[in-house]
């Protein structure tokens, strides 16, 4: 019993895609918590330097992961239903970030929500702040990931962590099927506030036969940004660093992009349990970026930007009772087109600029120990080769899942 336990735990997390947030239980009020602590061989990039992939625009929450021992993630979540067809989330947390950023707790989940027409339903309707529901990677937190760190793609297209206030209507896993549109204010990176807003569609079908579980789906993003600045380092969020003797730094070039932005993707999943003790896994998810619009600067150039960039990434993995080995391949690749007389300069502050055609690319090795539970431990090997010159890392890390209120009952429905 105790080994089927482990199984269903390792298949269910690191085989199929899981989500930020969920609908509760009819029972009680849930209160749930984690925490995902790693240390790393070595910083992504030195401490008076940025962190900015050749031919992209980042930002959002997008911070180089250090050397040393970092919370990834701290999160408290509550859960409750207000009447039969009535809910609420509520999540605070915190999410680990480059020289102390992203320390800061803040709620990222608190909406409430509404099931109708269960025929042929149901359908649901959730208001407040969320994360996403289009893409599973996206929408996962630290510790539901095989690896310690966020997909490139994600990084790049969305500034890693996703939380904005809209709402999601949506018909839920009926027959296998989820479908939906979601509409935002524009908080969340590749929006800004300033501009008119987000939307999105997707759908998504899972299906399961003997020993074989599958999902597949897909969706479309779009957005629209005004003077939309990379508030990592810029804009609002000005970062002088300050070099140690005998080196430079370089103050950060505030550019800023005006227009849309669209972004459609593709994802599936599959699980096959060879027997009690052995599964295979695969996860696989690819995205397609194109920005249409205007770069730039505080002295007034200006330079059209034709942008599209493509990015995904591939992870098998195979289970044994509570070990799980993995291997997740990623890249990304960019075509940027800047006219105007100052589109070299802007191209050279912005990051676009990639005169060398290097496509980023990064592969990790992983095992994850599930010791209990509700703790895993994980050992990864990371070449990274996002940057022009590539590095070699190693990390080790520890995940805390647990269900603190009612520690008896099963938590309420993931979605």
């Amino acid at each position: 019993m105790i080994r089927k336990t482990f199984m269903l735990l390792t298949g269910l997390g690191m085989a199929m895609p899981t989500f930020g947030h969920y609908i509760p239980g009819d029972g009680p009020v849930e209160l749930s918590a984690s925490v995902v602590a790693t240390w790393r061989s070595d910083d992504i990039v030195e401490q008076n330097d940025y962190w900015q992939i050749p031919g992209t625009l980042m930002g959002g929450h997008a911070w180089p992961y250090e050397k040393g021992v970092a919370v990834d993630e701290a999160l408290l979540g509550l859960g409750a239903r207000i009447n039969e067809r009535t809910f609420a989330v509520i999540e605070v947390g915190t999410h680990g970030g480059g020289d102390g950023h992203g320390d800061s707790a803040e709620v990222q989940h608190a909406y409430l929500g509404f099931q109708c027409c269960e025929e042929p339903g149901p359908w649901v309707l959730e208001v407040g702040r969320m994360s996403s529901a289009f893409s599973p990677s996206l929408a996962a937190h630290a510790g539901d990931r095989l690896t310690s760190e966020s997909p490139l793609v994600n990084d790049v297209f969305f500034g890693r962590d996703f939380h904005d206030e809209g709402v999601r209507l949506w018909w839920h896993e009926t027959a296998g099927w989820s479908a939906g549109a979601e509409y935002w204010r524009g908080k969340a990176f590749p929006a800004n506030t300033d501009g008119d807003g987000a939307w999105d569609v997707f759908a998504r079908h899972a299906w399961s036969a003997g020993r074989i579980r599958t999902t597949a789906g897909g969706w479309y993003y779009r957005a629209n940004a005004s003077a939309r600045a990379d508030h990592r380092y810029g804009g609002g969020h000005t970062h002088t660093p300050v070099a140690p003797p005998g080196a430079t730094a370089e103050a950060f070039p505030d550019t800023r992009f005006t227009g849309d932005v669209d972004v459609y993707g593709v994802h599936a999943s599959l699980q096959y349990e060879l027997s009690t003790d052995w599964s295979l896994g695969l996860q696989v998810e690819w995205m397609e970026l194109a920005m249409d619009g205007t770069l730039n600067d505080a002295v007034g150039r200006q330079a059209r930007l034709d942008a599209d960039q493509q990015g995904g990434w591939l992870q098998p993995s195979v289970s044994w009772r509570r070990h799980t080995l993995g291997l997740r391949g990623e890249m990304l690749t960019t075509d940027n087109h800047l006219t105007g007389s100052a589109a070299p300069v802007l191209a050279e502050d912005s990051g676009l600029a990639n005169a060398s055609g290097h496509d980023p690319m990064r592969y990790t090795a992983v095992w994850r120990y599930q010791w209990r539970p509700d703790v895993a431990f994980r050992a990864e090997v990371i070449q990274d080769e996002a940057l022009a010159d590539d590095e070699l890392r190693f990390a080790l890390g520890v995940v805390w899942q647990g269900q603190l209120w009612p520690q008896s009952r099963t938590r309420g429905h993931q979605h």
